[in-house]
């Protein structure tokens, strides 16, 4: 005989714990472990349906959702989609390539499905010694040109365009090419970039290194992936020994963090 509410009732069969209460004042077992039970299974109800299911469908453009997976790039799944880089990052609102994270949903525009996307694997990367790659070849996986802190990202900056990235590293440290490809400028750049190297891959993608303190690579040199191109310095116009690099295709720059691992 259970009470509700302080009435005895006959034949009531109790829904939550606080619906019910024995003669004598106390409550059963039962209602100690119910109690200490559901909010866990409230909080796992709650992480299971949030976490497993897309976002509800997007009214403004058609697309799907894509999961990222551990070791996938935001390069790597734009290629997969053949979506441009550029758009994808604008349309989920990314400024950079890096803020895509493990487990978190990113809406590809035009895609009528998910696709498996390759997981970047830099072993792979490096055992690549193609020079340069066929003309076919519209995209490109590159390494970081140097280890460092960067210290002023791709985008407006004081009111204007920075067109690549600084990374902040000591003077002389050496500055490797981020891909195969051919030196089409070594010297004294435009731009007030001082010593600059510039290094075509393909028939759309060019690598730029500035503010070097000297110059390796001579122009016409074919260079391979890793090998060191000049060393870190600050000459033209630039605050503290950092590189400044770039990333273009068709003439276009682009942030290079979207294509770095």
């Amino acid at each position: 005989m259970c009470k509700l509410n302080g009435r005895i009732m006959k034949g009531f069969i109790p829904i939550f714990p606080s619906d019910f209460e024995m003669e004598n004042g106390r409550r059963p077992l039962i209602y100690t472990i119910i109690k200490k039970a559901l909010p866990p299974i409230f909080i796992l109800t709650f992480l299971v349906t949030s976490c497993a299911s897309p976002p509800p469908s997007r009214k403004d453009a058609k697309g799907v959702y894509h999961k990222i997976k551990e070791g996938q790039t935001l390069w790597r799944i734009a290629k997969t989609y053949n979506v441009d880089l550029e758009h994808l990052a604008k349309i989920n609102n990314l400024e950079e390539a890096t803020e895509i994270k493990t487990g978190e949903w990113l809406f590809i525009p035009g895609a009528e499905k998910a696709l498996e996307v390759e997981i970047y694997k830099p072993d792979e990367i490096k055992a690549k010694k193609v020079s340069i790659p066929p003309s076919g070849d519209r995209e490109i996986s590159l390494i970081w040109p140097i280890t460092g802190k960067v210290t002023s990202p791709y985008g407006n900056r004081n009111g204007k365009m920075h067109e690549g990235i600084d990374i902040s590293v000591p003077k002389g440290t050496p500055i490797k090419a981020v891909a195969g490809g051919r030196v089409t400028f070594s010297g004294r750049g435009y731009k007030d970039y001082g010593k600059m190297i510039i290094i075509e891959h393909n028939s759309e993608f060019q690598t730029v290194y500035a503010h070097n303190s000297e110059n390796i690579a001579d122009e016409g040199d074919e260079v391979r992936e890793g090998q060191v191109i000049g060393r870190v310095g600050n000459t033209g116009n630039a605050t503290g020994y950092h590189l400044h690099f770039e990333v273009r295709k068709g003439g276009k720059s682009m942030n290079p963090l979207f294509f770095l691992p």
